[in-house]
């Protein structure tokens, strides 16, 4: 017959196996949780209207949905987060297709993926008061955010438009970035730049104007996610967990107002419900509920560059793009599942 110190000692060895077999089954639990989800850095150019899907994505949960860890960064200026992009110390670029496609033609390793806007949506070429044309910004400053960036091919193009040359009949002055630009405005150290919503509402109340807007008219992909083709291969679910995130992030703003506006608030940092409210009726009717990237806007890329970039002449739009995880979507029937359609 055991002793009651036998039977005790007994019971502590037992308690003490049963323990580490629940550390071990613990631990396993843990490996597999960190192996399914993988940590990207997803960078944002502007805190603009035309590039809140992946904050959208973000605070509805979706990328945890689709076990993926998403760190959000804001990087100002899209030379900046293009060289960000091909040093690998982010994963993702949100950010215009043009300095995607000038550093490709530069022999950077990145191409364009998927994009909720094929039109500069929302992004309007905005003058002093006074200025009621293009043709009143000859000898003029118009400021941009960077050299290569949206608001610097945007400039150049809305200038050809009218028979003006940048450079030559306009100065660009590079100011870092679009609230920057709203802030030379006023402070008239430019005459006119490219906002964005909701800051172009602001300068509208003060008697800014409106030359030009693109929005409707041209091909542009405005709101495109960018990767190196080597990450795509390096952390390849990783990217088509974000891709499907990003995909369901549109539907999300289009389907759920307050919360986007919520969401648009906490980004841009501005509390203006009725601004904020103009902004989501923005970009609501244009956002591409299967993103894939219209090439039209790719030509129009090459066309203008062209003259500083020669190898643009003998280069094909999809030689930038990579459809692969949307076409993957689309063919799995994704986007007929989350639209209820047949």
């Amino acid at each position: 017959m055991k002793t009651s110190g036998e039977l005790k000692t007994r019971r502590r060895t037992l308690s003490g196996i049963l323990l580490i077999w629940l550390l071990i089954l613990a631990g396993s639990g843990l490996e597999e949780l960190n192996a399914q989800t993988q940590k990207i850095k997803l960078a944002y150019v502007s805190p603009s209207g035309a590039l809140s899907v992946p904050w959208v994505a973000k605070e509805a949960g979706l990328f945890e949905k689709y076990g993926v860890e998403a760190e959000l960064i804001f990087i100002r200026g899209a030379s900046t987060m293009i060289q960000t992009l091909v040093s690998g110390d982010i994963d993702i670029a949100h950010v215009a297709a043009n300095p995607a496609v000038e550093a490709s033609l530069g022999g950077a390793d990145v191409v364009v993926l998927a994009t909720a806007l094929n039109r500069p949506v929302g992004f309007y070429l905005m003058a002093q008061p006074g200025v009621k044309s293009v043709e009143e910004l000859r000898g003029g400053r118009i400021g941009i955010t960077r050299f290569g960036s949206a608001t610097d091919l945007l400039s150049r193009m809305a200038l050809r438009q009218f028979n003006l040359s940048a450079d030559r009949d306009v100065a660009l002055i590079q100011l870092g970035g679009i609230p920057e630009i709203a802030a030379g405005l006023k402070a008239k150290i430019v005459r006119a730049g490219f906002l964005s919503s909701p800051l172009n509402l602001d300068l509208k109340e003060l008697g800014f104007n409106v030359l030009v807007d693109f929005g409707r008219d041209l091909a542009f992909p405005h709101a495109p996610l960018v990767a190196r083709r080597t990450t795509m291969k390096q952390k390849d679910q990783a990217i088509r967990g974000a891709v499907r995130a990003f995909a369901e992030g549109i539907k999300v703003y289009l389907t759920q107002r307050d919360f986007t506006i919520r969401v648009l608030e906490k980004y841009t940092r501005t509390s203006d419900q009725k601004k904020l409210a103009q902004t989501y009726e923005t970009y609501a009717p244009f956002w591409e509920k299967v993103p894939y990237v219209d090439l039209k806007g790719i030509e129009n890329i090459l066309a203008e560059i062209a003259s500083r970039h020669p190898g643009a002449r003998n280069r094909k739009p999809a030689d930038f793009v990579d459809h692969r995880y949307v076409k993957a979507l689309e063919e799995s029937g994704f986007f007929r599942n989350l639209y209820g359609e047949r």
